[in-house]
């Protein structure tokens, strides 16, 4: 039997509503939305890719071009005029086991992407958009569970390479084992890897910033050159109670997703450590009636002489923000321009819950103290969605997914990637006003949309 939601899903896009929220910036020839939008006050946006293979890293090389990391497809190249729009496109890496990570180095010569067991180095011409021999760089990271491999290339420390490896499961013993290579995000220093790449777990080449990390897909440097890392949380989570020793269902409002500052990439904390599998964070703490505990503090899901409450908050790693469960954020990137200092988070959107959340891009304003950012309001500053779904609680049967996020070099123009729909939004600064279209998805679209959310259904962000 097919399931409720993916029959909705398949006559939602074969019968959707004609109307939509539309930016009144465009591109010409660009593609209709294939689900309807809305954009924050004062902001315009537009998809300028449609039709895509899953795209889920988005990047802008030193010449402006937007690259994408198509799952399934490789690497494509997309030259961009003044407005965000597309000019041009091509192939620039084929090969279909590329599914996540993607970073340009800035000496404008060089490309970093990831397949599920290797990070490749690619060399690079961006006036041609064309990609030339390879090498790997890291290895060993196949493993079970979620198979994204994040890359990062610090602007500030351009030696290096951040890469982030997922747990092997949903509550993964192997996460407080930094010899696992899971659950953890290391920095190498690529000057001094092996000729054929260097194993992610060799404590030689690659040193651990942060282990207990269940799944940092996304992973940023602010300006001053620190590394934050966005963590998605345990599914279905629950309490034993050390009153009456029973299990209480918190699953719908806890743990919270969090943002850690994980230092500089030159100088890794090997014993920075985010929780997983014994501590997670408190979104909500009415559920937790055993123990009177404040947003942002730590729990255990099952207590005991050794791993409990206190442990947790002895042990684990404060996050500098919090936010709401299973909203899945797969990417985070800072403001570009001299006053922007917000942080723009993708959200992947839910199915933990009982009611559908996340689905959008939004802003958390912040500032730079300290040499370092840090959220304006502390550990729960408020959000602003910048581009969203028209109606979140339909999600469940259909709606765009953001993941990569990309700024241009000005910072005018933010780039978005949304997998399951197969669309690349560009989003710019702007008074947005807003009217109906008469487009209904291309049959192209349709046929592209239900794959990619049966995919997504995995669970394997």
């Amino acid at each position: 039997m097919v399931p409720r939601s993916l029959t909705a899903l398949a006559v939602f896009a074969l019968f959707a509503p004609t109307t939509s929220l539309a930016a009144t910036l465009s591109c010409n020839g660009g593609p209709a939305p294939a689900f309807p939008f809305k954009v924050a006050d004062g902001w315009s946006a537009t998809p300028i890719l449609g039709n895509l293979s899953r795209p889920r890293s988005v990047v802008v090389d030193t010449k402006g071009n937007l690259l994408v990391l198509e799952r399934g497809k490789g690497i494509t190249g997309h030259k961009i005029d003044d407005n965000g729009c597309v000019k041009e496109s091509k192939v620039v890496v084929d090969d279909p086991n590329l599914n996540h990570g993607l970073d340009a180095h800035p000496d404008g010569k060089t490309l970093v992407a990831s397949t599920p067991d290797i990070a490749y180095e690619f060399q690079y011409d961006p006036d041609k958009l064309e990609a030339g021999a390879r090498k790997q760089l890291v290895i060993g990271m196949q493993g079970p569970g979620h198979n994204t491999r994040t890359v990062l290339i610090p602007r500030k420390n351009t030696d290096y390479l951040v890469v982030s490896v997922g747990s092997g499961e949903n509550i993964d013993e192997g996460a407080f084992q930094t010899s696992s290579g899971r659950a953890q995000i290391r920095s190498f220093n690529t000057k001094t890897l092996s000729v054929d790449g260097s194993a992610f777990s060799d404590d030689n080449a690659g040193k651990i910033m942060a282990f207990g990390m269940r799944n940092a897909v996304g992973l940023a440097e602010d300006r001053e050159g620190n590394i934050h890392a966005i963590d998605n949380s345990v599914d279905d989570a629950y309490r034993v109670s050390i009153v009456t020793n029973t299990v209480i269902d918190i699953h719908d409002d806890n743990p919270a997703e969090k943002v850690y500052i994980l230092g500089q990439p030159n100088a890794p904390n090997g014993s920075f450590f985010a929780g997983a599998p014994y501590c997670y964070t408190v979104f909500d703490p009415t559920p937790i009636t055993d123990v009177t505990l404040q947003p942002g503090d730590y729990f255990a899901l099952q207590p005991n002489s050794t791993f409990n409450d206190g442990w947790c908050a002895s042990n684990a790693a404060r996050p500098e923000l919090i936010l709401a469960p299973h909203v899945a954020p797969l990417d985070i990137k800072f403001g570009v321009k001299k006053d922007d200092d917000n942080l723009y988070v993708s959200l992947h959107g839910s199915y933990n819950t009982d009611e559908p959340i996340g689905y959008k891009v939004m802003i958390v304003s912040g500032k730079y103290d300290g040499g370092k950012w840090t959220p304006s309001a502390g550990i729960q500053t408020p959000s602003t969605d910048l581009l969203a779904n028209q109606d979140e609680s339909n999600c469940d049967e259909g709606c765009f997914r953001p993941v990569g996020l990309a700024f241009d070099k000005d910072g005018e123009h933010l780039f978005v990637a949304s997998d399951t729909s197969g669309e690349v939004f560009v989003v710019k600064k702007g008074n947005g006003a807003f009217s109906s279209f008469k487009h209904h998805p291309p049959a192209i679209a349709v046929a592209l949309v239900l794959p990619a959310f049966l995919y997504a259904l995995s669970g394997l962000l």
